[in-house]
C-alpha cells in the first residue's frame, strides 16, 4: 500500500487533480481507492502513474524505507546522545522530501523537536509542542506518547516541575521509550520527592544499561547519588569517592558536559556543609568546561557567586559584574533563572527590604506555581527570619502557620 501513499505525494507536490493524473490509466475511483489504500492493483497500474508523475517506483519504494531508518536512527541518536550522528542524520533527513509524507510529517516534526530541545533552542520547541496540541486527537497513540515525553522535557527545562510531572505520567505503557522514567526522576527530585525519584531512577537506570547508553548511565547514576545528599548531608569523603568515579567515567568517554555536572554536584555539596574554599575550586572547574550556550551553566554560575559571596572569596565588584552577567543571559534566553540572577544583586548590594519583597511577591509565588520545593523551602526560611528579625509578627505566624499546615504527619497521611 505504500506505493498509493506515494502517488499521492507526489500528485498534490505536483498540483494535479485525481482526474488529471488517472487520465487514460484508470478511472478516478480506483485511483482515489489506490491512494487511500482499500483496495488491490496491479503494478502495471501503480508504475503508469508513477511514470505520469515523473519518478521510478522502485525508487521511490527505497527512499521510502531509508527514510523510516534514518528517523529511527536519527531519535535513537538523540537518546544516545551522540552529536556527531544527531547533525549528520538531521542533515541527511533535510535533504529527503519524503519526510513530509503522512506517514512521516508527525514523527519528523516530533523528532526536530526534541532536537531543538538538544540545542537549547526552546522557543523553536515550544512552536513545534504548540501545532502539534492541536492536533492531538488526528494523532496516533505512539505519536501521543511521544508529544508527551518532548512537552514534559520542555516543561522541565522551563521550571515547570508539576506541569512536567503530569504530562509525563500520561505516558501510557505501550511507549517504547523508557527514557522517560530518567524525566519523571529528575522532576520528581525537584519538588523534593525524594522516593518516587530513587524509584524512576532506578527504572531509568535499568533502561539505559540494558541499551548500553553510558552518558545515560552517568546522568542517572548522579541522580541517584543527589538523593543520598538531599534530607541531610551524607559523609562527604565517601559522597566525593562516588563522585570521583563518575568522572573517570565520563573522562574515558571523553564527556566534558558530564564532567561539568558532576564537578558541579561536587561543589554544592562543599557549599551545603560550608566549605567555600573546596566549594569555588568544584564550581571553577565545572565552569571551565563548557560554555554560557551549555543548559546548566547558568546553574553553575549562580552557585558559584553565592559559594564566592558566602565564603568573601571575591570582591563585591566581580560578584555584581557576575550577576549582571547571569541577568542578562537570563533576559536573552527569557530563562526562568533570572530570578536567581536578581537575588543576587538585591543580595550583594544589601537592599535588604528590596530583597525580601522580592522573594515575597516574585520569587515564592514563581517557585510555588512551578512546583520547586528545594528552593521554595530555602527563600521560606529567609523570609521567615528576616519577619522575625524586622518584627513582622503577624506575616511571621501566617508563614509558620501556611508551611505547618501543608506538612503530612507521619502518623496521618491528609
Amino acid at each position: 500500500m505504500i506505493e498509493g501513499k506515494l502517488i499521492k505525494f507526489y500528485r498534490e507536490e505536483s498540483g494535479l487533480t485525481q482526474g488529471l493524473l488517472a487520465q487514460g490509466i484508470c478511472s478516478v475511483t480506483h485511483l482515489s481507492k489506490i491512494e487511500r489504500g482499500i483496495t488491490e492493483y496491479s503494478h502495471e497500474i501503480t508504475d503508469l502513474l508513477a511514470k505520469k508523475l515523473g519518478i521510478t517506483m522502485n525508487i521511490e519504494r527505497s527512499r521510502y524505507f531509508f527514510l523510516k531508518e534514518k528517523l529511527f536512527k536519527w531519535n535513537n541518536a538523540l537518546i544516545m546522545i551522540d552529536s556527531k550522528e544527531i547533525y549528520q542524520l538531521k542533515e541527511e533527513i533535510e535533504n529527503e522530501s519524503l519526510r513530509f509524507l503522512a506517514d512521516f510529517k508527525n514523527q519528523y516534526y516530533l523528532i526536530l523537536a526534541r532536537y531543538y530541545l538538544f540545542v537549547n533552542e526552546k522557543p523553536k520547541t515550544k512552536k513545534i509542542i504548540e501545532t502539534m496540541r492541536n492536533q492531538y486527537n488526528d494523532l496516533d497513540s505512539d505519536e501521543q506518547n511521544f508529544l508527551n515525553h518532548i512537552d514534559g522535557i520542555y516543561m522541565f527545562l522551563t521550571g515547570n516541575f508539576k506541569s512536567c510531572i503530569e504530562t509525563l505520567k500520561k505516558i501510557d505503557n505501550n511507549y517504547s521509550n523508557l527514557e522517560y522514567y530518567y524525566h519523571l526522576a529528575i522532576a520528581y527530585h525537584s519538588i523534593q520527592s525524594t522516593i518516587f525519584s530513587y524509584f524512576y531512577g532506578q527504572k531509568a537506570l535499568q533502561f539505559f544499561k540494558s541499551t548500553l547508553n553510558i552518558l545515560r548511565i552517568i546522568d542517572t547514576e548522579t541522580l541517584l547519588l543527589v538523593q543520598l545528599n538531599s534530607k541531610e548531608p551524607y559523609d562527604m569523603d565517601e559522597t566525593k569517592q562516588q563522585y570521583e568515579k563518575l568522572l573517570k567515567v565520563c573522562e574515558s568517554v571523553n564527556c566534558i558536559d558530564r564532567a561539568s555536572k558532576v564537578y558541579h554536584n561536587i561543589a554544592f555539596e562543599y557549599f551545603r556543609r560550608k566549605r567555600y574554599s573546596e566549594a569555588k575550586q568544584s564550581y571553577e572547574k565545572a565552569l571551565e568546561l563548557i560554555t554560557e550556550k551549555t543548559p546548566h551553566y547558568l546553574t553553575s554560575l549562580n552557585g558559584y557567586i553565592s559559594t564566592c559571596y558566602e565564603g568573601r572569596l571575591l570582591p563585591e565588584e566581580e560578584l555584581i559584574e557576575l550577576s549582571k552577567k547571569g541577568l542578562k543571559l537570563t533576559k536573552q534566553n527569557q530563562d526562568p533563572r533570572q530570578m536567581d540572577f536578581e537575588i543576587q544583586l538585591h543580595t550583594i548590594y544589601q537592599n535588604e527590604k528590596e530583597l525580601y519583597e522580592y522573594i515575597e511577591k516574585t520569587a515564592i509565588p514563581i517557585l510555588i506555581a512551578n512546583g520547586n520545593q528545594f528552593v521554595k523551602l530555602h527563600y521560606e526560611k529567609k523570609l521567615f527570619l528576616y519577619y522575625v528579625k524586622s518584627n513582622q509578627k503577624e506575616k511571621a505566624f501566617q508563614l509558620a502557620s501556611d508551611k505547618m499546615t501543608s506538612e503530612k504527619s507521619y502518623y496521618h497521611f491528609e
